[in-house]
């Protein structure tokens, strides 16, 4: 036992022995410590084996391996010169502002008008903005980070920019020109400028207009005693609330766009506290128009069109309700009845009229190739025809069933009884080897 001891003993000392003598440290360089431009240092870790250990450690850099070399100048305003930073002569990506700014040239060129009319001016007064000539960029338009500072690089002038003014169909009440409800942002500027009537009274689920109303069907198909419409297309175009936006062309001082959208740049600076013209959006510039004549598929087919506004079609599609009138017209469309088996029909027959002898033909209204319906999603048939089917049982091994032969098809399926489904009657017991007994 003690053998063995001194055996392990000796074992451990010379595994320690071993590892002693072939671990060796070495320091690998990580990169520069920069927290401090004041105290830079260069970061190493530690590695045994080729193994980090979690040790590290930083050595001072030597006042004489920093260096700060010019660079040049931002072109951004106010174009301040920087240096960059240089460690043992490494680039790095630090530089600092040296209070050095370069003698360009530098110019004031028209650069804008405003889009509204200044109140001080009573037009669209033109305002300059500073350009510098960057070397190897040429001229050059310079921006402030603050509003003082461009108060000084954007400066108005005593002139005016000559404009025209133009108008376009933005939406119609409280639609935009695809019949969607306008935004919120939209409803604001609409309150903001008086054209937020919605104009239209309407049942969002039926999209039927309100009767009693200026748009209900009752008033917009009123004929006179001369056969014209009592409302006229100038008077639907005073009240249906057409909505236009304002469009501003002058002058394009560097290539931009020299109209203007009004009603877009609201939207996107409403919150700025700019002035703004009265009719940034405005009512007017109603185009009505009616669609093609359509019928209803209810006798007596009475022709209707719908009201169609700055393309607008008001047909109760997307948010729209639909606004119509009745032309006091009929059509006459191509009216036929097709022959329909009762199994189209998706009708339980055995508890249906149509069921009892004599069976009739049922034939389907089709009206210009199309299936008519009620009201109430039903179809439009035409009961009795005026010929009947004849009737047949046939049996099988389970039922009496009832068809009919119409002569046009296959025979049709009316209904079946079974003839299995009754009762055995009832037993006292079960006798093996014997038959049932039954009860009298």
């Amino acid at each position: 036992m003690q053998f063995k001891k001194r055996r392990i003993a000796v074992f451990l000392a010379a595994a320690m022995a071993f590892g002693s003598v072939s671990a060796s440290a070495e320091w690998y360089f990580a990169g520069y410590d920069t927290r401090d431009l004041n105290n830079i240092g260069k970061i190493y870790n530690e590695k045994v084996n080729g193994y980090f250990t979690s040790k590290s450690k930083i050595d001072p850099v030597s006042p004489e391996s920093v260096e700060w070399r010019f660079e040049g100048y931002e072109y951004n305003y106010p174009h301040a010169g920087y240096d960059r930073l240089y460690l043992e002569g490494t680039y790095q990506k630090i530089t600092r502002y040296n209070n050095q700014f370069p003698q360009w040239e530098t110019r004031f060129k028209d650069y804008m008008w405003e889009v509204c009319v200044d109140p001080a001016t009573g037009g669209h007064r033109i305002y300059q903005r500073q350009q510098t000539n960057i070397p190897g960029k040429g001229w050059s338009w310079d921006f402030g980070e603050n509003e003082s500072v461009e108060a000084v690089l954007l400066s108005p002038t005593n002139r005016n920019a000559q404009v025209s003014y133009s108008f376009q169909a933005f939406g119609v009440a409280n639609f935009d020109l695809n019949g969607r409800f306008v935004s919120p942002e939209v409803a604001a500027m609409y309150e903001t400028f008086g054209v937020n009537n919605k104009i239209f009274d309407y049942d969002y689920n039926t999209r039927e207009i309100a009767e009693g109303t200026f748009f209900h069907n009752a008033n917009l198909s009123a004929i006179d005693v001369n056969g014209q419409y009592v409302v006229s297309d100038e008077e639907i175009a005073s009240q249906v609330g057409a909505i236009q936006s304002k469009f501003v062309t002058g002058p394009s001082f560097h290539n931009d766009n020299p109209t203007k959208d009004v009603a877009a740049l609201y939207l996107a600076n409403s919150d700025k506290g700019w002035n703004w013209d009265w009719d940034v959006v405005r009512y007017g510039g109603a185009k009505v128009a009616w669609t093609p004549l359509s019928y209803e598929m209810e006798e007596p087919y009475r022709q209707y069109q719908y009201l169609v506004v700055n393309g607008l079609v008001l047909d109760g599609r997307n948010d729209t309700p639909r606004v119509y009138r009745y032309t006091n017209g009929k059509a006459t469309p191509n009216v036929e009845w097709r022959y329909v088996n009762w199994m189209d029909l998706g009708t339980d027959l055995a508890n249906y009229p149509m069921a009892s002898n004599p069976f009739n033909i049922i034939e389907w209204k089709y009206i210009d190739g199309k299936p008519a319906y009620n009201a109430d999603g039903s179809p439009v048939l035409r009961i009795p025809t005026g010929e009947y089917a004849n009737s047949y049982i046939k049996v099988t091994d389970t039922a009496i069933e009832l068809w009919r032969r119409t002569g046009r098809g296959p025979d049709e399926f009316i209904y079946s009884i079974s003839r299995v489904n009754h009762s055995l009657g009832d037993f006292d017991a079960f006798v093996p080897g014997a038959v049932y007994t039954f009860t009298e």
